[in-house]
């Protein structure tokens, strides 16, 4: 299935090829031609406020992890991946409802 935001399917399970794509996960790449919408979005309801700020806490482990080879395991850094994928599509959801998309 293909999202708005880039290429979901054919994605490596590998998080060793994530440094090549760690720009794909940053929430102004993610969403780039959304951020007014979603600053809206953000003042105006607070759970979706809430799940802003959990995918770039995420974003923020997951990039510091790469940075820091070794430190984390092959299935944790699969689970923040996984967590980014969910949260992002919960963020298309919230912009869609709203009329934003």
């Amino acid at each position: 299935m293909r999202s708005e935001f880039g290429e979901n399917s054919g994605q490596s399970a590998d998080p060793s090829n994530e440094s090549s794509q760690l720009e794909r996960y940053a929430f102004d790449t993610l969403f780039p031609d959304h951020q007014t919408a979603i600053a809206d979005l953000r003042r105006a309801d607070t759970e979706f406020d809430e799940i802003c700020r959990d995918y770039q806490l995420l974003c923020d482990e997951f990039l510091s992890m790469n940075s820091e080879p070794g430190s984390h395991s092959y299935q944790f850094a699969c689970d923040i991946r996984d967590t980014l994928d969910g949260l992002r599509d919960e963020i298309l959801q919230s912009l869609r409802r709203a009329g934003k998309m």
